[in-house]
């Protein structure tokens, strides 16, 4: 059993993220599965169209002279702002949102359940996915919110020589963290991230560096066939392979993606907990009001240094 509200210095962030998904491996896999799956299906398949339709456009002006064909560029333009692209841009948008309101609804309720049990075993803690769907619907609405007033904000930040929009963009990187675990509105979830995060920008800043690799790493294994597929029509060795298995491989990459991304979800779910235990002591007051019914564990030393 995890405690989640504990201090926890790089290292372990890192590994308690893996011992996590390897505890929760069935109900957070089916939790994603079943409320992310859909959402990333339809971004995956909308991707697809869209490729195979610019591919089959290269096809065709490869062909004949494009530079005779005064609708060459209109085609071009029609088929990049289509209703396949609209749909994708939009849906890998939602996905992106769900998978993280998903991962840290699975971590709320996993933190609600532990704190109600009298043992310390490592027996998985029974989650469905009806629990892990109940507790997001609760945070949908505040969560799209401070989403699209987050990046409003990380893009306008940019503009100034970009570092502003860098150091924005790590603090409201706990946004989502706190939306879920706390209820928060935009401006109370604004507040929270500057106030957590303080003196610790830069652990946090590469806990996503190298969680993100991590992920990046492990994701190689979904976004391959996608990547064969393209290049084997680039190259004109496949040319005659069908759009079906474009949108299959599109499917894949997204879909898996995707999911993976719930990998540096928990990891900035773990460094939200270990913040407010810092500040806070939460856990450490949980500990202390459970003291004759439920055995404490003892708390980590402050040995966070990076």
């Amino acid at each position: 059993m995890i405690q989640l509200y504990q201090q926890r210095d790089f290292g372990d962030k890192i590994n308690v993220t893996f011992q996590y998904i390897t505890q929760n491996f069935r109900s957070l896999s089916l939790s994603l599965l079943y409320i992310v799956g859909p959402v990333a299906l339809v971004a995956g398949i909308a991707s697809g169209i869209l490729q195979s339709n610019l591919f089959d456009l290269a096809r065709s002006s490869g062909d004949t002279d494009s530079s005779s064909d005064p609708t060459a560029v209109f085609r071009m333009m029609q088929n990049v702002f289509s209703p396949a692209f609209a749909i994708a841009g939009l849906f890998s948008l939602l996905a992106i949102l769900v998978v993280s309101l998903a991962t840290y609804a699975h971590m709320k309720v996993y933190s609600r359940k532990t704190g109600q049990r009298l043992d310390t075993s490592l027996e998985p803690v029974p989650i469905s996915v009806a629990e892990v769907w109940e507790e997001m619907q609760a945070h949908i609405s505040r969560a799209i919110v401070v989403s699209v007033l987050s990046s409003i904000v990380t893009v306008v930040a940019t503009f100034f020589f970009v570092l502003p929009g860098i150091y924005v963009g790590i603090v409201l990187s706990l946004a989502m963290a706190i939306v879920v675990f706390e209820s928060t509105d935009f401006s109370q979830t604004w507040n929270r991230c500057f106030t957590l995060i303080r003196d610790k920008w830069w652990s946090t800043f590469g806990l996503l560096i190298v969680m993100g690799i991590l992920s990046g790493l492990l994701g190689l294994v979904f976004t391959l066939p996608a990547g064969v597929i393209s290049f084997l029509i680039g190259s004109k060795l496949l040319p005659d392979v069908g759009g079906f298995w474009v949108v299959v491989g599109n499917v894949l990459a997204t879909v898996g993606g995707t999911l993976l991304r719930s990998i540096i979800y928990i990891a900035l779910g773990f460094q939200y907990t270990n913040l407010v235990e810092r500040q806070e002591g939460r856990g450490l007051l949980s500990a202390i009001d459970a003291i004759g019914t439920n055995p404490g564990q003892p708390r980590s030393s402050d040995e966070e240094t990076y």
